[in-house]
């Protein structure tokens, strides 16, 4: 057997392998995956069905549309192979470049129409599980039909379709029309993708979804309020669907570019990205700041940004007082105007951060002392695995000092104890 394909069998038993068990997960979970909300757990579950259980059919149909393309043109079968996220037909005739052209771009055809189907068949159905996993799983089709196929059959031997495809000198008019094409969709796809249109956002009760959805359909109508569109845009983010938010958010800055509200939302959409400040993000804050911020919890994420950009270029001093502004911003303000757990969620999230940028300059008993509200804070929160994440990192900072820090803190006294 050609090296390749032993290669490509013990990547499909691990594929094979990890398909069963998410549609053992799905089976297990049918009757709830059903019922709302659309919860990060059913998002996740959808990802990886879109993945490991949408792609073995589609591959299928690739290398059945090559066999169909085959005989249209006179052609025949010789051998045949599949293995779950790969498999290939070896067609023989005397084919014109035009009908080898023809047997090549149908596999990739069929990937396409099948995510197509599959994201047209589901888009109505009444559960937001299965139509969130139409939409990913034909986003995959076509990031895979456009962009992985044709970069890897470019470069793997023993794969020509889209060598064939692109073979200028046998069908120039066919590959320059199907470039274009090409181009078009990907400059599509690309758009699509980064407007979120990919996306929905997640929530952990329905009521909280069905909260967001009636006032998603009332921007929808009435665009430029503000009351409106800034709480639809911050429930896109805290939904998991950071480019949808982004996109919207953009559209309304064009209008309303003295926004500070808004400014600072879209500072914290874009720290969210690659797990780092940018220096666009802290400009953003810093315009936010200035424009000046009516929620407090966006003025608090504003000097968040700012505490975070600092940290990660050791400017701990200035980190320190950033994350203090944020703090004190919140301390300033009743529990119930962001919702409890919400709000002391952030708060031990501050604190945390604040206790890095004192660790960071070994003053281990600030940093014991911010620690430890975090964990208070979390624990107030009902978040267990949060909590215990916390306490291990005080756990580390009497490590660090090389002393024990228990006694030194009364963690229910100061004034930053809500």
């Amino acid at each position: 057997m050609n090296p390749i394909f032993t290669i490509f069998n013990l990547f499909a038993l691990l594929y094979i392998f990890r398909g069963v068990q998410i549609v053992w997960q799905i089976v297990r979970q049918w009757g709830l995956l059903l019922q709302e909300p659309l919860t990060r757990a059913k998002k996740w579950l959808g990802d990886q069905a879109a993945f490991f259980v949408a792609v073995p059919p589609s591959v299928a149909l690739h290398e059945l549309f090559h066999a169909l393309a085959t005989w249209l043109v006179g052609g025949q079968i010789v051998d045949f192979g599949y293995g779950g996220f790969w498999g290939y037909v070896v067609p023989v005739g005397d084919f014109t470049p035009a009908q080898n052209w023809f047997i090549a771009i149908a596999g990739t055809l069929a990937n396409l129409i099948f995510g197509a189907v599959l994201w047209l068949a589901l888009r109505h159905h009444r559960a937001s599980s299965f139509r969130y996993f139409g939409l990913r799983a034909f986003r995959f089709q076509l990031y895979f039909a456009l962009i992985y196929y044709p970069i890897f059959t470019l470069f793997i031997p023993n794969i020509s379709d889209w060598r064939i495809i692109y073979d200028f000198s046998a069908t120039p008019m066919l590959s320059a029309v199907t470039a274009v094409l090409h181009i078009g969709t990907l400059v599509i796809f690309y758009r699509a993708d980064r407007a979120g249109w990919f996306e929905m956002a997640g929530f952990e009760t329905v009521d909280e979804q069905a909260a967001f959805e009636a006032l998603a359909q009332q921007a929808a109508q009435n665009p430029q309020d503000r009351q409106l569109i800034m709480p639809v845009i911050d429930g896109l983010r805290r939904g998991g669907a950071e480019h949808r938010a982004t996109h919207e958010l953009e559209q309304y800055l064009l209008s309303h570019p003295e926004d500070g509200d808004a400014t600072a939302l879209l500072a914290a959409l874009e720290a969210g990205k690659n797990n780092h400040v940018s220096a666009k993000s802290k400009a953003n804050a810093e315009k936010a700041l200035q424009l000046g911020i009516q929620n407090p919890r966006q003025e608090a994420a504003a000097w968040r940004i700012l505490g975070e950009y600092a940290l990660e270029r050791n400017q701990y001093p200035t980190a320190v007082n950033h994350f203090s502004q944020g703090i004190s911003v919140l301390n300033n303000q009743p529990a119930d105007d962001f919702g409890r757990r919400d709000y002391q969620n952030y708060q031990a999230y501050l604190y945390h951060q604040r206790s890095l940028a004192y660790r960071r300059q070994s003053q281990y008993d600030q940093a014991y002392q911010d620690m430890t509200q975090a964990v208070q804070l979390s624990q107030q929160a009902g978040q267990e695995k949060q909590t215990a994440v916390y306490q291990h990192e005080c756990h580390i900072i009497e490590q660090q000092a090389g002393r024990p820090l228990g006694n030194s803190y009364n963690p229910h006294a100061g004034k930053d104890v809500v």
